[in-house]
């Protein structure tokens, strides 16, 4: 594949074209702005209402060339129900060397480079074994399980080990120290956080592709996304008519745009270390302000109580949270799956149920189904008649909902020249288009066209 340029994907989760738009035009994306300018662009169209419009199922698109209707993957953690080979196992299997990092809900299991599956996967191995390290960290902290149980010393070293090994710049660890200096003195800016975490996965990323030679490599950055999710309130509150809760920190108002500024550094390195390389930005979808809601998502605070609570054995059940208030809970056995779905499915608070409970065979999907603050006397009822308070058994997950998703995405390619395409460009269009870089055909169950040959990479761009 000499011949053909390297093909570097940036799959930055829900960014808003018209953010970006305002953005760039305000000098605050100048890297941002110098990708758009040498590139192919495109607003995709996800083609899906809500309850079928969410990352999780739109990834699969991007990734498969299926559109909902066709992949049927519709929570997170189901990835591996996909019966379709995607583009990066596609290209292995020509022989093109492929690097995929943190791409959400796929079907990858093992690649002609490296792997590390998206923090949500719940029987995530990365390849090679050496990272797994990184995912458990990653996986962790991302999925928020509970506020108890902090990370072991043995864990963090763990992790701090595979960081080194793997590529952490000085920069970036420096970045790490300075943001935990600042949380001793203001706390609040804990929110921060995911936004180093996408600045650690870039280091990897870079030294991953450099040590197995890829010529295709994807990565998944989700920090903006939740920014969006939770602080447009903070943004933008004259759109709402709730404001946001007097006890949030006034840094919270610039959360987006701070967001959108640290990918604009991914993107500059991705320039400077990647001159010769065609380099596409896709987001699968975006976001927009979800003015009437005041949506809070809440989560049992420990597992083992909430389960010993609800009257199912700890040890019959394997919890693996996914997002917000979602949690796979995979038992022993079907009897097992079966009597937790009743037990589950009988927790109360003030006759409205507590979760929502969807079982196959021996596996379950669940989440709380409470909305809104409850009263602070608010009980929890088991079917056997015991209590718990809410606030007890259950915490809230960061704070008021203010984002909503959008069905549609950006979609770049650097193709060394500047071009609009007009109108909204199906999502299922991705993945051929990855394959024709690349010249192979696309698959018979991909639905969508490879863009046209003007929008293809010149290959001035990257030999």
């Amino acid at each position: 594949m000499s011949h053909t340029p390297k093909l570097i994907v940036l799959e930055f989760n829900e960014l808003c074209p018209a953010l970006l738009q305002r953005y760039m035009e305000l000098g605050q994306l100048p890297a941002f702005r110098r990708l758009y300018q040498t590139s192919t662009v495109c607003t995709t169209d996800a083609d899906e209402e809500q309850p079928n419009l969410d990352p999780w199922i739109q990834w699969p698109t991007v990734h498969s060339g299926m559109t909902f209707a066709d992949h049927g993957v519709f929570h997170l953690g189901e990835g591996a129900r996909l019966d379709k080979k995607c583009v990066a196992e596609l290209l292995a299997n020509a022989g093109v060397r492929v690097g995929v990092f943190g791409s959400m809900n796929l079907n990858y299991h093992r690649l002609n480079g490296y792997l590390i599956p998206d923090a949500w996967d719940p029987q995530g191995r990365t390849q090679p074994a050496a990272l797994q390290p990184f995912f458990d960290f990653v996986s962790r902290q991302v999925q928020e399980s509970s506020t108890a149980k902090p990370l072991s010393k043995k864990d963090a070293l763990k992790f701090a080990a595979c960081l080194v090994r793997f590529g952490l710049s000085s920069r970036t660890a420096a970045a790490l120290v300075k943001q935990l200096v600042a949380e001793r003195s203001r706390p609040a800016l804990r929110w921060r956080r995911p936004s180093l975490l996408d600045r650690i996965q870039y280091d990897l990323f870079r030294s991953l592709n450099r040590r197995f030679h890829v010529d295709f490599a994807t990565l998944f950055c989700n920090s903006t996304a939740h920014y969006q999710h939770y602080y447009w309130r903070n943004m933008q509150p004259e759109l709402f008519e709730v404001p946001p809760p007097l006890t949030d920190d006034a840094s919270l108002a610039t959360a987006i745009l701070y967001g959108y500024q640290q990918m604009d550094k991914i993107v500059d390195r991705t320039l400077h270390d990647y001159p010769r390389s065609t380099i596409m930005l896709c987001t699968a979808m975006s976001q927009q302000p979800w003015t009437d809601t005041t949506k809070c998502t809440y989560r049992p605070t420990d597992f083992t109580e909430f389960l010993r609570f609800a009257g199912i054995a700890p040890d019959r059940v394997d919890v693996k949270p996914v997002m917000a208030e979602e949690f796979h809970l995979l038992a022993s056995d079907d009897a097992t799956a079966r009597d937790a779905e009743r037990r589950l499915s009988a927790l109360c608070v003030a006759s409205q149920p507590l979760m929502h409970v969807e079982r196959k065979e021996a596996s379950l999907f669940c989440g709380c189904r409470i909305t809104d603050v409850p009263a602070p006397d608010a009980q929890v009822v088991a079917g056997s008649g015991d209590r718990r308070p809410f606030n007890r058994l259950m915490h809230l997950v960061h704070s008021m909902r203010s984002g909503r998703h959008h069905p549609d995405g950006v979609w770049w390619i650097r193709t060394g020249k500047h071009q609009v395409i007009e109108g909204r460009v199906p999502l299922v269009n991705v993945a051929p288009t990855i394959l024709a870089h690349f010249h192979l055909p696309r698959p018979s169950y991909m639905t969508g066209d490879p863009l046209g040959a003007s929008a293809q990479p010149a290959q001035t761009v990257g030999v």
